[in-house]
């Protein structure tokens, strides 16, 4: 989303957003948890014909679906679906690019910096939200000085070899408290790090009974779940965006967006440099 916001902003188009059906939310999409941004629509044929990946939109629709969407986007004013940009979105050129929307402030910014401008802008969670997440931060005791690690298991497996936690550890220099945040998926990660590295104090979000991440399955999932998992999350990654230094995979959603929020200089990532992907 921050990377669609950014290409029309460069581009002049207007960007609205549809997050009704969005597999985070459980009642409206975007404001479950933020405050809205932008205008958002609602409508069901976005749902049936606005799609993120071109392919799959080329490949699903007959000709009859797309002259429907030809006469959508005419009499309501619409250039473009989600599939239309997706490439242009996605085009590793915007690395390279210097980028300058000084009525948001973004001057001279390289792409992660302006992708930073945005997400200060956007990342606002709604009252109920927000005290939430505050109580589940507040509840963890965070000393004042931690590091911050994202450790991903469950079905990630199938897009990557997993990196062992002691790769994590090695890149920890010793002017370094011994304070560790773990976000994570499967808590038999804390188990291990906590035998591994007793000397660590280890804090976590994870429950006991999370033994790795399977999208599929978290889609099924009952909404009240869904929810309280994502508060989950995003506690984890304001804390993760406070802490001294950052380890994690820039290959993970969780990371790409770290290495996006947080400065360069305080990321370590073990797979990857940041690159959109």
């Amino acid at each position: 989303m921050i990377l669609a916001m950014l290409y029309c902003l460069t581009e002049k188009i207007q960007f609205v957003l549809y997050s009704k059906d969005a597999n985070f939310g459980y009642e409206k999409g975007w404001t479950d948890y933020f405050l809205p941004f932008c205008d958002e629509i609602s409508d069901d044929f976005n749902k049936k014909y606005n799609f993120r990946d071109y392919e799959f939109f080329r490949q699903k629709l007959n000709k009859k679906d797309k002259l429907k969407i030809r006469f959508h986007k005419l009499i309501h004013g619409i250039d473009f679906f989600t599939q239309d940009l997706w490439l242009l979105i996605r085009d590793r050129e915007h690395e390279k690019k210097v980028y300058n929307i000084p009525e948001l402030g973004i001057k001279d910014s390289s792409l992660r910096d302006a992708c930073r401008s945005l997400i200060n802008i956007t990342w606002e969670y709604n009252p109920i939200v927000k005290t939430l997440i505050k109580d589940k931060i507040n509840s963890l005791n965070l000393p004042d000085e931690y590091i911050g690690f994202h450790i991903r298991r469950g079905d990630k497996v199938v897009e990557q070899e997993l990196i062992d936690i002691s790769a994590y550890f090695q890149k920890i220099e010793e002017t370094f408290k011994k304070n560790a945040f773990i976000l994570t998926d499967d808590y038999r990660v804390i188990s291990e790090i906590r035998e591994k590295y007793p000397q660590w104090n280890i804090y976590t979000l994870c429950k006991e009974t999370e033994i790795g991440y399977n999208h599929a399955n978290f889609k099924r999932g009952d909404k009240a779940v869904i929810r309280d998992s994502h508060i989950n999350l995003f506690a984890s990654l304001d804390i993760l965006s406070l802490s001294q230094c950052f380890i994690g995979t820039f290959g993970s959603n969780p990371g790409m967006f770290l290495g996006m929020r947080t400065t360069q200089g305080k990321c370590i990532s073990l797979d990857v440099d940041w690159q959109i992907w």
